[in-house]
């Protein structure tokens, strides 16, 4: 009997060490990707029929090149098994049937596997936590990137479950009231994040949180679900590579999915087309309100929101500078925060996202598709720039400072002619005096922050004023713009 325990653990173990040499997990997460992408084809509503069918033949092709891979490899992990068990029973040391009727018994499957679990957990540990197990938003498992490829396989699915969780939400709090939202805009690279990290945990706000996704539009009803499966992140630091950190209940911008629901025709010329009061739709606006309605309820919770204590709905997107002119009209008693930064340096961090975004989203296809989803096109291969007046995308190499130089003079003169709409703060405040300048933005904007500490949301080191490499005269007209703003500015 202890021999025939011992052989089989070496059969185990030929087994696993089999597979391990092989590669079994690359090549099955090859097989994993594959069918992801056939999937996706399938429920990218942005592909026509043809390039869906050349995209699910190839797939189904690389499908089944794999499992004659995985057929081999486990054939010969199987062959390593065996070997010790043949062996032992040529030999005339133990029987392989009694080996093999060993290794099927429940009792000894169920041992050695929580074994070997608790040796491979030990292993990784004793190495320094190489194998923690994390899972940050937008890094997504299989079954994941299904969820989100559901989630976001057309327009209709989006109006349809937004519609089924309207109803459920409006079963339990349709008396919920909410007051006007506030907007926090700018060119990204502009501050927008700190200063939504900093006011999202002021009383009375509610913003969007990565747990929200992927059924962004059916918050109500996915959060419920997300509760039940008690979903966990740790906290790990975004792709831009800027320091700043996310986790589930990070907040985040993804409203900007919604105005692409409703204004699709407004992304269509490799560009973002500008809105105006024209631009009004009243049933878009009655979505806006709903959805602004629910993610207040669930972040105020039961208990709060039973009390009648009213929230307002906070919104960071880069896009909505683009919006300055409907936003009022769209949104009666709205708040709009436009945060500036000095040209020079914002239009190299521009630049440096551009090409971080290029490289990530060539190497990641599903990293394309998640910004493309949720509507973050500042940047990489995705890039759409807001057809704000007078800028000339053709002029320039999308390489060249100067091209991001130009786009923030043509955004800001924009701005600057919407000005009385907005409150303004600049980056070199924010960082050298947050405590005095967000409670002097709170009462701009009828919020208390009481006491709060802010500095920990904003670096403390000055922000570098970057000139070189940009052009005199653009630079000049690019400060005078910004000098003009900064001096409305809350302080």
């Amino acid at each position: 009997m202890i021999i025939a325990f011992v052989v089989s653990l070496l059969a185990v173990a030929g087994f696993g060490l089999g597979l391990w040499i092989l590669r079994i997990a690359a090549v099955t997460k090859c097989i994993a990707d594959d069918a992801m992408q056939g999937i996706s084809a399938m429920l990218d509503s942005e592909l026509d029929d043809d390039a869906k069918e050349a995209l699910v033949r190839k797939s189904g092709w690389s499908l089944m090149v794999g499992a004659w891979r995985v057929f081999w490899r486990f054939g010969a992990a199987l062959a390593a098994a065996a070997f010790p068990i043949v062996v032992i029973d040529v030999i005339g040391i133990a029987d392989s049937g009694e080996v093999v009727t060993m290794m099927l018994h429940p009792v000894y499957i169920v041992g050695v596997s929580l074994a070997a679990i608790l040796i491979v957990r030990l292993l990784f540990r004793n190495r320094g936590g190489q194998h923690k197990e994390t899972t940050a938003p937008g890094t997504y498992g299989v079954a994941d990137r299904f969820a989100h490829m559901l989630a976001f396989s057309g327009s209709g699915f989006h109006k349809a479950s937004a519609r089924v969780d309207d109803y459920v939400f409006n079963k339990r709090a349709d008396d919920f009231k909410v007051d006007p939202p506030i907007f926090i805009t700018s060119l990204a690279r502009g501050g927008t994040t700190s200063l939504l990290n900093a006011l999202s945990q002021v009383d009375g706000l509610a913003t969007h949180l990565y747990r929200d996704m992927p059924f962004i539009a059916a918050p109500y009803m996915w959060n419920g679900l997300g509760n039940l499966m008690n979903r966990e992140v740790t906290q790990v630091e975004r792709a831009h590579g800027d320091g700043l950190t996310i986790g589930l209940d990070s907040p985040e911008a993804f409203d900007e999915i919604f105005w692409h629901l409703f204004w699709p025709d407004k992304y269509r010329r490799g560009r973002i087309d500008i809105w105006h009061e024209t631009d009004f739709r009243e049933n878009a606006q009655v979505f806006f309100k709903s959805h602004f309605r629910k993610i207040c309820h669930l972040r105020a919770g039961e208990a709060a929101a039973d009390t009648g204590v009213s929230l307002r709905y906070l919104s960071k997107n880069n896009a909505n500078i683009a919006r300055l002119r409907l936003l009022p009209d769209f949104f009666p008693g709205c708040k709009i925060v436009v945060p500036l930064r000095r040209p020079g340096a914002h239009a190299w961090s521009l630049l440096r996202q551009h090409r971080n975004f290029m490289k990530r989203q060539a190497e990641d296809e599903f990293v394309l598709r998640y910004m493309r989803d949720i509507g973050h096109l500042e940047f990489g291969l995705l890039y759409q720039p807001m057809a704000f007046p007078g800028l000339a995308i053709d002029c320039y190499d999308l390489d060249d400072p100067n091209y991001w130089l130009a786009y923030w003079i043509a955004a800001f003169r924009d701005v600057t002619e919407q000005s009385e709409k907005c409150h303004f703060v600049t980056q070199d405040d924010l960082r050298a005096r947050p405590n005095a300048v967000l409670p002097a933005l709170s009462e701009r904007l009828d919020i208390n922050t009481g006491t709060m500490d802010f500095r920990q949301f904003f670096r403390a080191e000055p922000d570098a004023d970057i000139d070189e490499g940009l052009c005199g005269n653009a630079l000049m007209q690019a400060k005078d713009i910004y000098n003009g703003l900064a001096a409305r500015a809350v302080r």
